[in-house]
């Protein structure tokens, strides 16, 4: 028993510094785009815009390959791939290069969104290249000012054909009709638990619109959460990261509800890229 109690805080650091290794590495997956710049004297090197697609092992994070292209009129022209170890200590990557005519090492330093290095030819470390690249997701285009939609709709709420004994849980279908700076139709499915009778329940629901939003055409989803403790609510309706379809690809927001006198209108503040 003693033996099994010390293993337990064990093996929970080995998991906890396994984990923590694989959220740094993460970090770096993903395209890379930069340069790769001769130096010495080597007539047959030349400069090169260079696109690197970054990934990791998932059983060992230490482990990461570089598939790297080389752009030739405008095109990418596949270079091969390095196999690279890194040391999330030093924030460092490391590797060798070998065939029948080179030898020589590869050497990066991980700086966030930036990667430096080179390859370097032993025995007394002579630059061969000079490599700079950069994580593509850092210059992507800033999502332009805020804007603000208004409007009403009209919604259908359908009980589902599978009904549960237990009372407490539903399941409905969603149908609406959206008018105002959104013009177009939502259908989606909403998850209920609670007593209302109480004033406490709460529901889960996704719905997808399909229309225009002050002339954009194109479609996204909404995610909702809402929860009501005895009779105070509280709602949040938010566009799914990445469901923006057509012109509406890239947006993100919040929506809100009001109803007054039996009608809906809603307020929407949004983002697109």
């Amino acid at each position: 028993m003693k033996r099994i109690l010390i293993a337990l805080p064990l093996v929970a650091l080995v998991t906890l510094t396994f984990s923590g290794a694989v959220a740094q590495t993460t970090s770096l997956t993903g395209d890379w785009t930069g340069e790769s710049i001769c130096f010495g004297n080597n007539p047959s090197c030349h400069d090169e815009k260079v696109v690197y697609h970054i990934s990791i092992d998932p059983t060992d994070p230490t482990k990461v390959k570089i598939a790297a292209d080389k752009i030739v009129d405008g095109k990418p022209d596949p270079m091969g791939v390095i196999d690279l170890k890194y040391d999330s200590a030093r924030q460092t990557l490391t590797g060798e290069l070998q065939n029948s005519r080179f030898h020589g090492v590869w050497e990066f330093t991980v700086k966030g969104n930036i990667i430096e290095g080179g390859l370097y030819v032993p025995p007394n470390r002579a630059t061969g290249r000079k490599i700079r690249v950069q994580k593509n997701e850092s210059i992507r285009k800033e999502p332009s000012m805020t804007q603000h939609a208004t409007g009403t709709f009209e919604v259908k709420m359908t009980p589902a054909d599978d009904k549960s004994e237990d009372k407490s849980l539903g399941r409905m279908t969603i149908a609406k009709e959206w008018h105002g700076d959104l013009e177009g139709a939502s259908t989606g499915q909403m998850l209920t638990g609670g007593d209302v009778t109480k004033g406490s329940a709460g529901y889960v629901a996704i719905e997808k619109f399909t229309g225009t939003l002050n002339g954009r055409k194109g479609s996204f989803i909404l995610q909702h959460s809402a929860t009501m403790t005895r009779g105070a609510g509280q709602l949040t309706i938010t566009v799914v990261p990445d469901s923006g379809t057509d012109q509406l690809k890239g947006i993100s927001g919040k929506l809100g509800i009001k109803i007054e006198n039996g009608k809906h209108s809603y307020e929407f503040d949004y983002s697109l890229e």
